[in-house]
């Protein structure tokens, strides 16, 4: 009897890849090996800008530029027209699905960026959701990343922005670049300011599109005497021929 309670739960718990859905071996890591491979393949990919590969490419969205952030990275480019591909289901296992292996995972993998930096005396934000999307979701996915970068670094982590309560504000995702550079000016304010002078902070996100969420929250910081900015993203959304005012 108890040997057969073993198996259904064996069964019910064993965890299934965030990219293809398959049932993984408990020992992998969130994603399946063939998964893995297809993110590896992604991190390989070329930035058109500066020929790196995505994995070490250090290109900066300008509106992490203008708010002074110089060290931005990212583990691969996100084509969000993409359908029905193991790398946009991770990316809605991160936003919507609460896959905590998968956060946990990539957590890790953002953490191998910094392995020659490991800023010692840094501190762990994160750029908040909105209060309706964690509303629907039921979590943030960028505080989760955020908490277990800071878990595997060995660094404090600390909720240092929250999003106000004021005015409406539209979604970003169905905005275009000035839209979402206007829709969030004010957006923010930070929560415990005497713990962000004269220090490093580490700021992460899940996926960066045109940096002005981030770049607003790098702003802040800054306005609070933060001794610099340094910017973690799972991807950054990749757009080929934008268009001018996008």
């Amino acid at each position: 009897m108890l040997k057969l309670f073993d198996l259904i739960l064996d069964y019910l718990f064993v965890p299934k890849c965030g990219g293809c859905g398959t049932r993984m071996d408990k020992t992998e890591n969130g994603i399946c090996k063939r998964c893995r491979n297809i993110y590896e393949d992604e991190r390989a990919e070329y930035c058109e800008f500066c020929g790196m590969e995505a994995a070490i490419c250090t290109c900066i969205p300008p509106n992490l530029l203008i708010n002074g952030c110089f060290d931005y990275r990212k583990l691969f480019f996100y084509k969000s027209s993409d359908e029905n591909t193991p790398m946009r289901r991770m990316i809605y296992g991160v936003k919507r699905g609460y896959n905590l292996a998968l956060l946990k995972f990539f957590a890790k993998e953002m953490l191998d960026i910094n392995k020659d930096d490991p800023f010692e005396d840094a501190i762990v934000t994160f750029s908040p959701r909105t209060k309706k999307a964690v509303k629907e979701y039921g979590y943030d996915q960028s505080k989760i990343l955020a908490k277990w970068y800071a878990k595997y670094a060995g660094l404090h982590f600390e909720n240092l922005i929250r999003r106000k309560r004021d005015r409406k504000r539209s979604e970003q995702k169905k905005l275009n670049y000035r839209q979402r550079v206007k829709n969030v000016k004010g957006a923010f304010e930070i929560c415990n300011s005497d713990r962000v002078m004269g220090k490093t902070v580490v700021l992460i996100d899940d996926v960066v599109t045109s940096g002005a969420t981030v770049g607003e929250c790098v702003d802040l910081l800054y306005s609070v005497g933060a001794k610099n900015v340094i910017c973690r993203s799972i991807a950054h959304t990749y757009r080929k021929n934008k268009r001018k005012n996008d």
